[in-house]
């Protein structure tokens, strides 16, 4: 019997596109596209269940559920109002409504809410007398509408809560950086899950958990208890205990050392709750090191780090702090892949070394640069070392 298949969306963070269409097609998705924020594909109902489980760039999985084109407000109540929603929830649920217009004569997006929350409320208290209650906080369904224009789609959060909430942090330090935006820092940057991989400003340790959890094959949402499709008219309950039975299996043996440092008490204890809550003591070797002191027990392999800046720095003098990072990348780690996230081009710059790669991405609102640098003994001419290639998906 062949499955039916739907449109979906993942939602993730602007320039990790590439990487999220890459991951899907991985996963087994079909007719991916790169989207602005997004990629979407083709799949059924397993698929949808297998992403939500197993994307670790991936920030929400949407499912387009219904599309209209409208004149007025008024209009775009009735419209609204006609639509059975009674096919995906029942009015024991809680509901929100998340909402994006552009040109549209909603010019508010919160009056573009509530008269969507009107039409569905009353669509389900004209019918049977009883209403869904709306919960902002923590919704069993969650619905996204977007309207450009005239035209609106309608589609269901099968996540939830956003897949960056792994279910494995229980603590974080100052500005710790996201789940998601970490994970696929990592899978832009190529490595191949074979090198050592230091971590070396650790924070909450999420670099060093990612990458464990990738090398060990690890759902990155095994951890997670909650996801909005549970709540769906249609969830298919036997379908997704087999996915995760199946995920709670695949764990191999051997992964490269991993090592996670950093100078700060609180930031240490911080990681190391997170490192246990991941299942991952052993797996990680945690350190207290001072990065500008730090030698690597490997001759190559390669090393993140997400320097603090602004209010986390704890240093009058940032330009001399990044000249810094840049000397102790030259001099104390030679044969490795570097790579640093910042959102100030001007401070990079001081690190004095030739990026061999550059990507555009978001950190929360932040506009960052992700660079990438091959450390080499000697002089550049000297290296015979290709710089980075971009990303391949053909």
């Amino acid at each position: 019997m062949k499955k039916e298949t739907f449109k979906i969306i993942a939602k993730t963070f602007s320039g990790l596109e590439e990487v999220l269409a890459k991951e899907l097609e991985g996963l087994g998705a079909t007719d991916v596209q790169t989207l602005k924020r997004a990629a979407s594909f083709e799949g059924d109902q397993e698929m949808l269940y297998k992403v939500n489980l197993w994307s670790r760039s991936a920030l929400s999985i949407l499912k387009p559920v219904f599309e209209f084109t409208f004149n007025s407000q008024e209009e775009f109540y009735d419209i609204m109002y006609a639509h059975e929603w009674d096919a995906y929830f029942t009015p024991e649920k809680t509901f929100a409504i998340s909402t994006v217009a552009i040109e549209s004569v909603f010019s508010n997006t919160h009056f573009l809410a509530q008269r969507s929350k009107d039409a569905i409320v009353d669509y389900f208290r004209n019918k049977d007398g009883t209403r869904p209650g709306v919960d902002l906080e923590n919704p069993q369904i969650k619905f996204n509408i977007y309207v450009f224009r005239d035209k609106c789609s309608v589609s269901l959060d099968s996540s939830g809560m956003p897949l960056f909430k792994r279910g494995y942090r229980k603590q974080a330090g100052p500005a710790p950086i996201n789940e998601v935006l970490a994970a696929g820092l990592i899978m832009l940057s190529g490595w191949d899950k074979q090198k050592a991989l230091y971590d070396p400003m650790c924070g909450s340790a999420t670099f060093s958990i990612e990458a464990a959890m990738m090398a060990l094959n690890m759902a990155p949402a095994g951890f997670r208890k909650d996801f909005a499709f549970l709540n769906w008219q249609d969830y298919q309950p036997e379908m997704w205990n087999r996915i995760r039975e199946e995920a709670a299996q695949s764990v191999p043996v051997n992964i490269p050392d991993i090592i996670a440092s950093d100078i700060n008490n609180k930031s240490m204890a911080v990681a190391r709750q997170n490192i246990m809550e991941a299942g991952l003591l052993g797996r990680i070797r945690l350190e207290k090191r001072d990065f500008f002191l730090s030698r690597p027990s490997h001759s190559s392999g390669v090393l993140y780090l997400n320097p603090p800046y602004g209010r986390r720095l704890e240093t009058d003098n940032i330009e001399e702090f990044y000249q810094k990072i840049g000397s102790t990348f030259k001099h104390n780690y030679p044969g490795f892949e570097t790579w640093i996230i910042s959102p100030d081009k001007s401070l990079t710059y001081k690190i004095g070394l030739k990026p061999a790669a550059k990507y555009p991405v978001f950190n929360g609102q932040l506009d960052c640069t992700f660079l990438g640098y091959t450390i080499f003994s000697g002089t550049l001419k000297e290296s015979k070392r290709p710089p980075r290639k971009r990303i391949d998906r053909s």
